[in-house]
């Protein structure tokens, strides 16, 4: 294969790597690097199930991601254990109705002639909605009650983004930079 071609074909294998569907809105450590040896187990907190309902989330798919969750904490070197976690993983999702809208422009102004003082503006069109959900995921130190590291993903909800793959994926991106046990 010819070295052009080849250079084409990685290039463009990593722009369509480079779209995720998947948007990390925040992913920070709220601690410094050292105290990452102090922790060893995680747990999650009781997820109140009734204000899920109201977004249509159901228990099964909060266990879904609670369960990719908990893979990103296992491969960085952390245990669940429930008796006395080290760190509390706290999760919080919202499902918000969004409007995609479009401008228009001066091709779609009406042809009119005769009126003194005419105006067109471009303005703001309603073209459709959709569904955009958010995954917030809080780490805290449980002995001291402070917040370890903190991170938020968002997608829009589509059949693909909800399956058990789409949210190893979402988690994957979210969890990058989590500081990690076996990273030294």
């Amino acid at each position: 294969m010819k070295p052009r071609i080849f250079l084409l074909m990685v290039l463009a294998g990593g722009l369509l790597a480079a779209c995720s569907p998947y948007k990390v809105l925040r992913s920070q450590t709220h601690q410094s690097p050292e105290t990452v040896s102090n922790y060893r187990s995680y747990e999650f907190v009781e997820t109140d199930l009734n204000a899920l309902a109201a977004m249509a989330v159901t228990p099964e798919r909060v266990e879904a991601l609670k369960a990719a969750i908990a893979r990103q904490l296992d491969a960085r070197g952390y245990v669940r254990g429930a008796d006395n976690p080290d760190l509390l993983v706290n999760i919080g999702l919202t499902v918000a109705e969004k409007t995609q809208t479009r401008e228009t422009d001066i091709r779609e102004a009406p042809r009119y002639i005769g009126q003194y003082r005419y105006s067109w503006r471009s303005q703001t069109v309603p073209v459709g909605t959709y569904r955009e959900g958010t995954v917030n995921v809080d780490v805290v130190d449980a002995r001291k009650n402070e917040l370890f590291w903190e991170g938020a993903v968002s997608s829009v909800l589509t059949r693909k983004t909800g399956t058990d793959a789409g949210l190893d994926k979402a988690m994957s991106r979210l969890f990058e930079k989590f500081p990690g046990r076996n990273t030294r």
